[in-house]
């Protein structure tokens, strides 16, 4: 009877033991899952990031001061000149914007969307994907321009702000979920904004 009973309590130890060490493992892997994620959205961010940025505060390069700047802009959109060979030939008008979450519908995350570059109205290149692309933008005197611009005020555009998210793709499945979607999965996130970037030539 004795060796019975140490029989169960072994193998009742035994289990608890062994659901332990599969939680744990369970919690290294989505631990590991979410670095891994992590790295890979702040590289995304990063690349995006830089093209952004340099070509915001280039923008109106070369433009007369007797003529604007940016020519429309609104919440996920903007459309600047810039004399993009820098040899005085000609000005290019360049355009970023949001383009729709449909066109991923292929990825676990509904929220991804392509940031595109127009140069002249062709060449489409895709900057990157991200899950927020928005921008605000601001007079000299720190107003804040309703959106979309006025044709009117888009002289006045000062500074441009950019508030950006990147998401990995792929979700990550916490424990005890199951199937995929925006409800029962996560994703590992990296936010930026910037909001300083004024251009060289904002004050015509």
């Amino acid at each position: 009877m004795a060796d019975s009973i140490d029989m169960i309590c072994s193998i009742v130890l035994g289990s608890m033991l062994m659901i332990n060490v599969l939680t744990v493992n369970d919690i290294a892997a989505e631990t590991y899952s979410v670095y891994e994620g992590d790295m890979s959205v702040q590289e995304i961010l990063v690349t995006t990031v830089q093209v952004l940025e340099g070509e915001f505060r280039n923008m109106g390069f070369g433009v007369p001061e007797n003529e604007r700047t940016v020519l429309a802009a609104d919440s996920s959109s903007i459309t600047f000149l810039i004399d993009l060979d820098r040899d005085g030939s000609g000005l290019d008008t360049v355009r970023y914007f949001a383009g729709d979450s449909t066109e991923l519908n292929y990825t676990d995350n509904q929220r991804d969307r392509f940031v595109y570059r127009t140069v002249n109205g062709t060449n489409g290149l895709k900057v990157g994907v991200v899950t927020m692309f928005r921008l605000r933008y601001l007079a000299m005197s720190g107003e804040q321009l309703t959106v979309p611009v006025q044709t009117d005020r888009l002289s006045e555009i000062h500074e441009v702000e950019i508030t950006l998210e990147v998401q990995n793709p792929y979700a990550i499945h916490s424990a005890g979920t199951s199937g995929v979607g925006p409800t029962n999965s996560l994703h590992s996130s990296s936010y930026w904004q910037q909001t300083r970037l004024a251009s060289q030539n904002s004050r015509r």
